[in-house]
């Protein structure tokens, strides 16, 4: 019902350094298989919520909250940070942080803006709506419904969403549900607005984790400033997310592991909407990139960077796997070894959906789409499961450069929801409704359920 506390000293590892040059993101041909983006003009509110009644504190909100500021500040964002808020504090900053947007957005060049919003405090899923609880007001209490903010409708559409830039929403809070109704679970994925990455502390149904101590930082805020304070200004900002949810789930284990206890596991989960990449750095990082460092011993640069560029563009999980890993073989320690290990981890989720979903290889090198088509393609293929699921979209509306095809539809969805994407297998079951195929539709409805999404209430007889 609220997060958990617990008692301990720090857990989880530092990661190393990461690496990568961005040049290398281009086809032999000179075309760019995506765009890179830096960011100049970069913002971020942070809110750190830690005043709740009933014993309810959240320790470590403020100190997530310094902490990200001095990070985020290191990249040059302008930062503005507060502590807690009530309902209208809240929604006072945020229409002020809105206003301040909107001013800047149109005029920089595509991909020119990025935007951080984060909030640390109580929260709660209520009818598949996430929700953020003001300070001041108890999240398990019959007020904290009407008080608090929802995600969807007051905070993601006071950033900008319509630039070629990117808005991140940070939530750090529980996702669990204090009314509980007969044993019916509200739980909820979203998906993310078109320009948005929104990254949870953790899956729908499952509470945020955070030590009691407020010289410490909850697993999900510690994992994220660590990661950002590593990068050196190359990494995709989606990877490097994708590396602080690993991080996270580490430091959770570890913390449990010390004092023996079994809990369900607090993994973070995303959802994002973005064409081509973005990359984070300052002014120092981009000195730093215009530098030439040592060579690597005995290494061709050339012939790595070309290897380099093949692993870019390759549109076959198993053949990503093989190419990733001979590349760290031939190349042990590069500046491509980090991203080298997260691609292999999206390769390997890709080509498990595959099978499940029972897709031929050859569905991926169709020479078909638009180049947005062709971003969310090659995202799909590392695991991406919001991309796959655009794909199936695409193939139903016949948008994106693709014709109508229902077989497509179907196969793209099956891909999606085998990689975890909720909104594609409820999606998929009433397809399979639709048809009279009984038996796939039950299967995947329950793994619609499984994964946090509920649809709107339908039949009573089944139960929502």
């Amino acid at each position: 019902m609220r997060r958990s506390l617990l008692l301990g000293g720090s857990a989880g590892l530092a990661l190393g350094a990461l690496s990568f040059a961005p040049e290398l993101f281009a086809q032999s041909g000179g075309e760019p298989i995506q765009d890179i983006y830096a960011p100049r003009a970069k913002y971020a509110l942070l809110i750190g919520n830690r005043d709740y009644p009933n014993r309810k504190d959240i320790a470590p909100a403020h100190k997530n909250v310094t902490d990200l500021k001095d990070v985020l500040q290191y990249y040059e964002f302008k930062v503005k940070d507060y502590r807690d808020l009530d309902a209208l504090g809240m929604m006072r900053v945020l229409t002020e942080f809105g206003a301040e947007l909107r001013t800047v957005s149109e005029a920089n060049l595509p991909g020119g803006v990025a935007v951080v919003f984060y909030f640390c405090g109580h929260g709660f899923q209520s009818e598949g709506r996430n929700y953020l609880v003001p300070a001041g007001v108890d999240p398990s209490s019959g007020k904290a419904l009407s008080s608090s903010l929802r995600l969807n409708e007051d905070i993601l559409v006071a950033l900008p969403q319509h630039y070629p830039g990117i808005s991140i929403a940070l939530i750090d809070a529980c996702r669990t549900d204090p009314f509980i109704r007969k044993g019916v679970d509200d739980f909820n994925q979203i998906a993310a607005p078109e320009g948005m990455l929104v990254f949870f502390a953790t899956r729908a149904g499952r509470p945020a984790l955070a030590p009691i101590s407020p010289d410490r930082n909850t697993f999900f805020a510690g994992a994220v400033v660590d990661v950002l304070r590593e990068a050196n200004g190359v990494t995709p900002i989606d990877d490097l997310f994708r590396i602080a949810a690993v991080e996270c789930q580490a430091r959770v284990k570890a913390e449990f592991d010390k004092v023996k206890l079994t809990i369900p596991p607090q993994f973070p989960e995303s959802t994002g909407n973005l064409r081509g990449r973005f990359v984070i750095r300052n002014r120092e990082l981009e000195l730093r990139r215009t530098q030439k460092g040592p060579a690597l011993i005995g290494v061709d640069v050339a012939v790595m960077e070309q290897r380099w560029q093949a692993i870019q563009a390759t549109l076959r999980p198993a053949t990503l796997i093989r190419l990733c890993k001979d590349f760290e073989r031939d190349f042990p320690g590069s500046e491509f070894s980090q991203q080298i290990r997260v691609a292999i981890v999206g390769a390997q989720q890709a080509l498990e959906s595959q099978r499940s979903a029972r897709l031929s290889s050859d569905l991926f090198t169709e020479a078909v789409g638009d180049k947005g088509y062709r971003d969310d393609l090659l995202k799909a293929l590392r695991g991406d499961k919001d991309s796959a699921h655009r794909i199936a979209i695409a193939y139903r509306d016949g948008t994106s450069g693709v014709t109508v095809n229902s077989r497509r539809t179907e196969q793209w969805l099956r891909f999606a929801a085998e990689l975890g994407n909720g909104i594609a297998s409820w999606e998929l079951s009433e397809l399979y409704n639709q048809s009279g195929q009984v038996g796939d539709a039950a299967r995947f409805e329950k793994m619609a359920l499984d994964l946090g999404y509920r649809p709107p209430p339908r039949l009573a007889t089944r139960g929502y």
